[in-house]
């Protein structure tokens, strides 16, 4: 990693979930920024993790991410990131996950995910 450029809060807003061709659950978790973040402004994004059906109580997999950022000026920001989960405790989940968005470029995002809080919490870096 490099440059750290953010830290994030954000608060749990919806979920929706579905079935994909490979017969696995898509969960799509959708989460706003709790304040407005220095780099990005207000943010709103959805993380979709995907599970199997055989595996329900797996202790890792995939998530990614999309997301649009809207700052103070009028202006908007466009991110994706891909990465994995592991389970870090009782419903709570590491996430890291690497990607762009169309302010910064390349990044990493190192973050945590508590169903007890229903927070998503960590750092985002420049690559």
């Amino acid at each position: 990693m490099s440059e750290k450029i953010d830290d994030f809060r954000f608060v749990h807003v919806s979920n929706t979930y579905s079935q994909n061709t490979e017969g696995q659950l898509v969960s799509q978790v959708n989460m706003k920024s709790e304040t407005d973040m220095a780099v990005y402004g207000e943010v709103w994004s959805t993380l979709t993790f995907l599970q199997n059906y055989e595996t329900p109580d797996a202790e890792s997999g995939e998530v990614s991410f999309a997301g649009e950022a809207f700052h103070s000026d009028g202006t908007k920001t466009i991110g994706f990131q891909k990465g994995t989960w592991k389970k870090a405790g009782n419903h709570v989940w590491e996430l890291e996950m690497v990607g762009k968005d169309s302010r910064e470029g390349d990044l990493k995002t190192v973050s945590r995910i508590s169903l007890e809080t229903l927070i998503w919490e960590g750092s985002v870096f420049r690559l």
